[in-house]
């Protein structure tokens, strides 16, 4: 159960886990590539990178490969 930072016995406890959490906190991910974008596929139900068809009309999940 969550207890607030003055309930604390350990004073620098909550300290230490606010910096630890920064710690773990993955990097945001760089932006794609033209011609890609990142969204959830409808048909699969991952969030999948999509890439843009040679014709320029549809993105193509590259996890399933079904057209967005």
């Amino acid at each position: 159960m969550a207890q607030a930072q003055e309930d604390v016995r350990d004073p620098f406890l909550y300290t230490r886990y606010l910096q630890a959490l920064e710690r773990t906190q993955p990097e945001e991910p760089e932006e794609p590539s033209p011609g890609h974008v990142i969204r959830h596929c409808h048909h699969c139900g991952q969030r999948a990178m999509y890439r843009l068809d040679p014709e320029g009309n549809w993105y193509t999940c590259l996890h399933c490969g079904e057209y967005d």
